[in-house]
């Protein structure tokens, strides 16, 4: 997943925006997640091709 700005995040995921975003239906599935998320800023991207 990935957010052009952090205020998009908070916007996503509410003020415990470190909170981990896993769907019920995801929950169901996987026997494990972390809790927390951590979020790093992209400085730069390159596009091979």
């Amino acid at each position: 997943m990935s957010f052009d700005s952090l205020e998009n995040v908070i916007d996503f995921q509410g003020p415990d925006y470190e909170a981990a975003y896993v769907p019920a239906e995801a929950r169901k599935i996987l026997k494990r997640w972390d809790e927390r998320s951590t979020h790093h800023e992209v400085r730069q991207t390159r596009n091979y091709g």
